[in-house]
């Protein structure tokens, strides 16, 4: 029987997978900046509600302050870099952009067993390995089929930031979840969303038509991915409270397998014979990892 957070781990993969499968649907009509004021939009009266729990419930909870300032870090290092990617994307290749930040689970895994005494069997960092390199190779050949091609200075660095910061940021996640209950973490996003997400905004320029949204079938299209994004979030933090951040990590970020599978099946996406045999790999470190 599998333990919980790998239950939870799988569903938010499968959850995310999907997601971005119906992302596909809407990115030809709405552009970046569109789908992240809809993603706020629908993001933030979900975690206002989180918010209002807490309030409600703070006197019967035992919070630590420590464990606040851990939830910040995380959940900022996360959100900020999402939109460094984003800009990364922009200015850079995405063969190497994605292949770059697919590595992150990596230095995650690295720094759980390094500093949070987390323990692995040899099965599960066999299929860690496998995940992160074949997810790494996949998103390099993924990428070759885009028409931009190069990789300059900025996306380089802006990259190797989101490298950083989703791997890094990653432990702070698990230190908050180990100390705080999943309710109270994700009632801390109504203080860190507003400020990063109309930063990012203001960076490209938008101006408040960008929240004055027209429901046409694009944009309820991207209502449905950023609702779907909620619920597979929710299941990454239960599986990140339940279980080591060394093996869920690698078995959430290779959600893109799903999306590619689903591409293929619902989109007609084409698949090489070295994309299949990767993909096949990531599911085989997938059984490996969740060997617990």
């Amino acid at each position: 029987m599998l333990d919980a957070s790998i239950l939870f781990a799988l569903c938010a993969l499968i959850i995310y997978g999907l997601t971005q499968v119906v992302s596909k649907h809407a990115v030809g009509s709405l552009n970046a900046t569109s789908m992240v004021a809809i993603n706020f939009v629908v993001s933030l009266p979900i975690f206002v509600v989180f918010l209002v729990s807490t309030l409600l419930a703070v006197g019967k909870l035992d919070i630590h302050f420590e464990y606040i300032v851990y939830g910040i870090i995380g959940a900022s290092t996360a959100r900020a870099g999402y939109y460094i990617y984003l800009e990364a994307l922009e200015k850079g290749a995405v063969t190497m952009v994605g292949s770059i930040t697919a590595a992150y689970p990596a230095i995650t895994a690295v720094l759980a067993v390094m500093l949070l005494d987390e323990r692995i069997k040899p099965t599960n960092a066999v299929g860690i390995s496998i995940i992160v390199a074949s997810m790494v190779t996949l998103s390099f050949f993924r990428g070759r089929q885009s028409e931009k091609s190069g990789l300059s200075r900025p996306a380089f660095l802006l990259s190797l930031a989101t490298f950083f910061l989703w791997g890094v940021g990653g432990i702070f996640i698990k230190l908050a979840l180990s100390g705080l209950p999943q309710v109270v973490y994700l009632a801390i996003y109504p203080f860190i969303l507003p400020p990063i997400a109309l930063l990012y905004l203001r960076h490209k320029g938008a101006t408040r038509s960008v929240f004055s949204i027209k429901w046409t079938v694009p944009v309820m299209i991207a209502v449905m991915a950023a609702m779907l994004w909620q619920l597979g979030y929710f299941a990454e933090t239960a599986a990140l409270s339940r279980g080591a951040a060394s093996i869920v990590f690698p078995l959430i970020s290779s959600y893109p397998v799903v999306t590619i599978a689903a591409a293929h099946v619902t989109l007609g996406e084409r698949l090489s014979r070295i994309e299949w045999l990767l993909l096949f790999a990531v599911v085989a470190g997938i059984v490996l990892t969740s060997l617990v």
